[in-house]
């Protein structure tokens, strides 16, 4: 499962990564006049993709094995659901 120091990696790489996509979608939201600017749907699915992230870039291809692939796959797809189910709840709205 990894050491305390590949841990450490994934947790630092998913909060560069993770906020730094944070910061980016809000300023775009910002720029675009769309209320709220930070919404808890971009909090989660950054995380989330943020771990993602962290987890392959640590792990490489040893993230894709047992047991890893299950925490993989969880925050991958966990992402893209949130993403995925906060877009359509919009549509629904408009």
């Amino acid at each position: 499962m990894g050491t305390a120091r590949e841990w450490v990696s994934v947790v630092v790489a998913a909060i560069f990564w993770g906020g730094w996509m944070l910061i980016w979608s809000t300023r775009k939201r910002r720029k675009a006049h769309i209320e709220p600017v930070l919404s808890v749907v971009d909090v989660v699915g950054w995380a989330l993709a943020g771990v993602s992230f962290g987890l392959a870039t640590t792990f490489g291809w040893r993230a894709f094995h047992w047991p890893l692939v299950l925490l993989s796959g969880a925050t991958f797809f966990g992402g893209v659901g949130v993403f995925a189910g906060a877009k359509s709840s919009f549509r629904k709205v408009t």
